[in-house]
């Protein structure tokens, strides 16, 4: 018997069903400088990155958003807080919530998700402390294997990864740091987590001497070792700064 189509999964908590609850994306929590106090995790899930940084960071201060109330209720037991509403929504100063109030945001895997993640960012921007910075993961839509699909005519959603049938946007490295860029971000650090599912490509191997690759009927030539990582990337780990900060 074959498993029903994913998207009848979009209504009934989809991603209770395809991710795991205790998941932290470490590659990229190990990327914050100094130690944390007081941190708003975006699209906290069930709390696993919230239950790494308190492990880590003693004292450690989060406040989850959340707007799964499955996951937010898992959460909760973690984080100091936890607000039940997608970003959009949410009305800071009535949350009591100001300007300044964080020194580190974690937007994991969620601006992909969000009709408009250009003007949450900007939002996002003015709840930072001087000095503080964000960290977001964002798939890769140049990943080899979405290019692959692409050239045997599929574009086959799914339960979750690049192609999670729930993201609502699409983005290359390049328009990752366009993104932030425009909305008063200064990106300080990129770097790309590996999809084991391409480890073939780079495994044991020298990138700088890869300059084509085949995929099914797709061959490109003419590569740099900068396009090799692009192509093998799964997500990339983003760290980014206001470039002014607010007035507080």
């Amino acid at each position: 018997m074959h498993p029903p189509p994913v998207w009848r999964l979009l209504d009934a908590d989809l991603h209770m069903h395809t991710l795991n609850h205790e998941y932290a994306p470490v590659g990229l929590l190990e990327m914050i400088q100094g130690h944390p106090c007081r941190v708003l995790d975006v699209g906290c899930f069930c709390g696993g990155s919230g239950r790494w940084l308190k492990m880590k960071y003693a004292g450690c201060e989060v406040v989850g958003i959340e707007p799964l109330s499955a996951a937010a209720e898992q959460a909760a037991v973690i984080y100091e807080r936890i607000i039940n509403k997608p970003l959009e929504q949410i009305d800071f100063k009535g949350e009591g919530i100001d300007q300044g109030r964080f020194d580190t945001i974690i937007a994991a895997d969620v601006l992909e998700h969000m009709v408009n993640p250009w003007a949450s960012l900007e939002r996002l921007g003015q709840l930072l402390m001087p000095g503080g910075a964000i960290y977001a993961s964002i798939p890769n839509v140049r990943n080899l294997r979405v290019l692959q699909g692409l050239a045997e005519g599929k574009w086959l959603y799914e339960g979750a990864g690049i192609l999670d049938i729930s993201h609502l946007r699409f983005f290359t490295r390049a328009q990752i740091i366009d993104m932030f860029t425009q909305t008063g971000w200064i990106v300080d650090e990129i770097r790309i987590n590996p999809d084991p599912q391409l480890s073939a490509v780079y495994q044991g191997k020298d990138i700088n001497t890869i300059n084509a690759l085949e995929a099914g009927p797709l061959q490109l030539n003419g590569l740099t070792a900068i396009d090799i990582l692009e192509l093998i990337a799964l997500q990339f780990f983003v760290r980014a700064h206001p470039a002014e900060m607010p007035t507080l």
